[in-house]
């Protein structure tokens, strides 16, 4: 970004300034692209190129707040030319601005763990209207259990259903013939 700012010259302890444009990255004392004017403090004597001023500017050049204090008294009058106030703040102010900080913070958190709070009563309410995982494996075990019970009740019909076509199967026959041989020698 393109600033204007001051840039020192003079001797030591007898200083004198230049207004310049320069890249606001670079260093006070790199080369600058433009040189404006002059200021010199001690005797309040202030040297500038109005148009330049105004038609760097205009390109979006913004000045810094003690060359936009030079421009003011100059009369140069621009959207950039802002000028900040700074004000000492007294003892008293920042113990009042402290304790309205704390406050608020304080009331913060108490916001903060309300509405915690009523997250925590309405999963509890949730958890209270479903049942619980545990409960819902209970139940399952529950009718696992009945249909079991049903299924066994059921098997021995079935068992005795396989059982009648076992006795009729032919190996079971043998041992029948068997006994009734022995009878049959008897009767010789």
């Amino acid at each position: 970004m393109v600033i204007i700012r001051l840039r020192r010259t003079g001797k030591k302890n007898d200083p004198t300034y230049r207004i310049v444009v320069t890249d606001q990255r670079k260093s006070v004392y790199s080369p600058y692209i433009d040189i404006l004017g002059n200021y010199d403090p001690g005797t309040k004597k202030i040297v500038l190129d109005k148009v330049k001023a105004l038609a760097w500017m205009n390109k979006g050049a913004k000045p810094t707040n003690t060359v936009s204090k030079l421009f003011e008294k100059e009369g140069i009058k621009h959207k950039l030319i802002v000028i900040k106030k700074f004000r000492a703040v007294s003892k008293e102010e920042l113990e009042a601005q402290k304790t309205k900080e704390e406050a608020e913070k304080a009331k913060a958190q108490a916001e903060k763990e309300a509405a915690k709070a009523a997250f925590e009563e309405k999963v509890e309410a949730e958890k209270a209207a479903q049942p619980s995982s545990e409960e819902k494996l209970k139940e399952a075990a529950v009718e696992e259990i009945k249909e079991e019970k049903a299924e066994g009740a059921e098997a021995p019909e079935t068992k005795a259903e396989e059982t009648k076509p076992a006795e009729s199967h032919p190996e079971k026959a043998e041992p029948e013939t068997k006994k009734q041989a022995p009878a049959q020698e008897d009767k010789k």
